[in-house]
């Protein structure tokens, strides 16, 4: 269960495209989250 943070951020997200919440967690987290454990999460979601 999401607490009250979490949700308002969620429906913050939900409301803007995919590239833009891309951007968003890539301009927090640097390119640091582009490695390669992100990359076996991303096969694993068949995303890639």
């Amino acid at each position: 269960m999401l607490d009250e943070i979490q949700t308002m951020i969620w429906e913050a997200l939900v409301k803007e495209n995919g590239e833009t919440v891309a951007r968003l967690f890539t301009n927090y987290y640097g390119n640091q989250l582009l490695d390669e454990d992100f990359l076996e999460f991303l096969k694993q979601e068949d995303i890639i």
